[in-house]
């Protein structure tokens, strides 16, 4: 590698992390703080459809499943333009910008995956343990917090970390949108400059390193977080209601 190479990646690197000035947060800032906010927002919409696809009344059911088969199965670039140009678009008076109609597209499309970890993970929660918490006094909704909800996201947390990296890496689609998160700021750094051909490899290799360096670190944090969930004890949860 040139050295010239290396001056053009370190004159860009702060763009590539943060975004342009006047523009920020925006590349690899804001493709976080958007894959952040959808997989927060997914996992909110995925705790009343993956218990309501689980045991729900059979219309509830069929509209949770509904929902889980529509959104998980578009693909996210089609999503993303159905949000921005039907929802978002000025003929229901909306108007959403195209963070906003990121954000939503990625929620909806995480939500659905989501959903179907939760629904998966409580249907192997052990009949005893849900025994024991009703014998200890354990009322309904605690049993449900307590023992089905935190058994099922612990079984389900490997799942739950692949969907994750897989929501991060599949949110390079926003550059559709010219949104400004990580390949968007990269296209733009690279301009049309002929000049910054012999550029183009070394940057998208930087900008892949930088995708699977945000990904190992998902995965390690997901790794700590079950061996501290299985070092600890789920039944000393039943007698602390």
């Amino acid at each position: 590698m040139t050295r010239a190479t290396l001056d053009f990646l370190w004159s860009v690197l702060p763009s590539l992390l943060i975004g342009f000035p006047g523009g920020r947060p925006g590349g690899l800032a804001l493709t976080l703080i958007l894959s952040l906010a959808a997989i927060g927002l997914g996992f909110v919409i995925a705790l009343g459809v993956g218990p309501g696809r689980a045991a729900g009344p059979w219309p509830v059911r069929a509209a949770c499943a509904l929902y889980v088969e529509f959104f998980r199965g578009l693909p996210l670039l089609l999503l993303l333009f159905v949000v921005h140009v039907i929802l978002g678009g000025r003929r229901l008076g909306l108007d959403l910008s195209p963070r906003a109609s990121a954000l939503i597209a990625l929620t909806l499309y995480a939500s659905a995956y989501q959903a179907e970890i939760l629904r998966a993970g409580l249907a192997v929660v052990p009949d005893q343990l849900v025994e024991s918490a009703r014998l200890v006094g354990g009322r309904a909704w605690q049993i449900y917090l307590h023992v089905r909800l935190s058994y099922a996201v612990q079984v389900m947390l490997p799942a739950f970390a692949g969907q994750a990296i897989t929501l991060f890496k599949d949110s390079a689609v926003l550059v559709a949108l010219g949104v400004g998160e990580l390949m968007t700021v990269t296209r733009s750094a690279l301009g049309s400059d002929v000049r910054n051909a012999a550029y183009w490899l070394p940057t998208y290799l930087l900008v892949g390193g930088l995708y699977a360096l945000v990904a190992f670190a998902i995965s390690r944090l997901a790794g700590r977080l079950e061996r501290r969930q299985r070092s600890g004890d789920l039944l000393y949860s039943l007698t602390n209601y």
